[in-house]
């Protein structure tokens, strides 16, 4: 996937390693699962999703663009990498064509691509959903 962002093109892969060390598509199964049995909180999902969407565009930058690589093992790194993931979404979002709902739903249709990466977060969005749907016990 090409993604241009101000006079920036970047490419998007979600590989392997940083896609399952990030944990970025059980984290997404969540909030999706969130959002289609919780109406009530709709505007709270919205936040949190917008929150996931740097982290979800760094993860796909990860192959393609060393600068901004981290150490996905210790953590080392991310924090300012993050910060330059955060500066593109503003700027993507900034610009007149700039949808955050559709770049979420372009990055995780690439993210789905991979039939592999496909198959585990088909598996993640159940389990969420089958948690999020079971009754919760409550104390006497």
């Amino acid at each position: 996937m090409k993604l241009k962002i101000g006079e920036k093109e970047l490419n998007i892969r979600f590989g392997y390693e940083p896609t399952l060390k990030s944990r970025i598509m059980s984290r997404l199964a969540k909030l999706e699962n969130a959002k289609i049995t919780d109406s009530s909180g709709q505007m709270e999902n919205l936040e949190d999703l917008l929150l996931l969407l740097p982290e979800f565009l760094l993860v796909g930058l990860q192959v393609e663009h060393k600068e901004y690589r981290y150490d996905y093992d210790t953590g080392e790194g991310k924090d300012k990498q993050l910060e330059k993931a955060f500066s593109l979404v503003e700027e993507y979002s900034e610009s007149e064509d700039g949808d955050v709902t559709l770049l979420i739903q372009e990055l995780e249709d690439e993210m789905l691509r991979n039939s592999f990466l496909k198959r585990i977060f088909q598996k993640e969005k159940k389990k969420a959903l089958e948690k999020s749907e079971k009754p919760e016990k409550k104390e006497n």
